[in-house]
């Protein structure tokens, strides 16, 4: 039954983050899921010190980093928000370490490898979403990442695809890959793709009074915001009732 905590946490988490993130305010609240981590790490410390397990007290914490790791590189190369990292921290807080009922994976019910099996979940199960958008979007001429817009149509929030700087008093541009070219060298800095947060208030009237001040052409790559939320929470259930989706196949091919 104390295993159950955990569990229950981390689907309730998954469906809040679900509906602040598709039907509320398209972000997941750093409110939800900092408290979450923290409870996790904690949940797993005391149980650890109470059962005299040294490896059960720090699998909270390595669990948690485990998952960050991943979720930074996604987040590094222009994949996911701030928010789908922190909530995928938190479900590798939260359960480090589980075996499920069906298809346990050895590297998640013995080592707190866990979250690696909600990713895999969630990349197997959005596959055939993404390329039924991104099939769309190339019927339709569109980016399938990035889209083009009006900087005097820019937003707060909103976040670029592209670097514009000031360097030795002029005004610079450097389109992004998925977010893997290094960031330029400027004195200033007016859109950066790397900030989670998007575009700050400053930052956009700045854009803004560029163009009008002819500086500036009135164009802006702005990344697509896809919802990570229900791909992750797809893959936290699907993980927790039936087991890892790699794993099974892993398993079938190799004659397991």
């Amino acid at each position: 039954m104390l295993e159950l905590i955990p569990v229950g946490l981390a689907v309730t988490t998954a469906i809040m983050a679900v509906y602040t993130d598709v039907f509320r305010d398209r972000i997941i609240p750093d409110k939800l899921t900092i408290p979450m981590i923290g409870a996790g790490i904690c949940f797993h410390l005391f149980r650890g010190i109470w059962e005299r397990n040294a490896y059960i007290a720090s699998s909270g914490a390595i669990g948690a980093g485990v998952a960050f790791g991943v979720a930074y590189f996604l987040w590094s190369v222009g994949g996911w928000a701030g928010g789908d990292v922190k909530l995928f921290t938190a479900f590798g807080a939260l359960l480090p370490m589980y075996s499920s009922p069906r298809s346990p994976a050895p590297y998640a019910s013995d080592y707190p490898l866990f979250p690696l099996s909600i990713l895999f979940n969630s990349i197997l199960m959005m596959v055939p979403i993404l390329l039924i958008y991104a099939l769309t979007c190339l019927m339709r001429g569109i980016g399938i990442f990035y889209e083009e817009i009006k900087i005097t149509d820019l937003r707060e929030g909103m976040i670029p695809a592209e670097y514009i700087y000031e360097k030795g008093g002029k005004i610079m541009r450097w389109s992004t890959i998925f977010g893997i070219h290094p960031r330029p060298e400027g004195d200033k800095f007016f859109a950066n793709p790397r900030r989670a947060a998007g575009l700050t208030r400053y930052q956009v009237r700045t854009l803004k009074r560029l163009v009008n001040d002819s500086k500036l052409k009135n164009t802006i790559k702005i990344k697509k915001g896809i919802p990570f939320a229900p791909a992750l929470a797809v893959g936290l259930l699907s993980a927790i009732l039936y087991g890892d989706f790699y794993w099974t196949l892993v398993s079938l091919l190799g004659g397991i």
